[in-house]
């Protein structure tokens, strides 16, 4: 009885009493949530052609009210250097962010929305 993570944590109460699930019960129910919701966030995306990650990147520039540099994208991301290139390239394709070189340090790109990728978060 009970839902999907309950039932889990009954098969390992039993097999293996002597170890705490506290914690995992915890992620087992985000992570559950998690996958019950991405189809439908996903799908809102979709209409406004955008993926998930593409959506992460404009959302960041956004809440941070300033051009980022991608050192500080794909750390706030928590993705690797080249996924945030691959998103980079594609939203730039679209029109939707730009880079352009640091007005600070010429070696350094900052990238920000544009207004099209503005208009996308409406």
């Amino acid at each position: 009885s009970g839902d999907h993570v309950s039932r889990i944590h009954a098969q390992w109460r039993r097999e293996m009493p002597q170890v705490d699930l506290d914690g995992s019960r915890i992620i087992g129910r985000a992570r559950r949530i998690t996958q019950l919701s991405r189809p439908r966030i996903e799908a809102v995306f979709s209409r406004h052609g955008l993926d998930t990650g593409e959506f992460d990147v404009l959302a960041t520039l956004r809440r941070s009210g300033e051009p980022l540099r991608p050192t500080e994208l794909y750390q706030s991301l928590m993705i690797s250097s080249g996924g945030l290139t691959d998103r980079l390239v594609r939203l730039e394709q679209r029109g939707l962010i730009r880079r352009r070189a640091s007005t600070r340090d010429k070696r350094s790109l900052l990238v920000e929305l544009t207004a099209e990728g503005r208009v996308a978060l409406r």
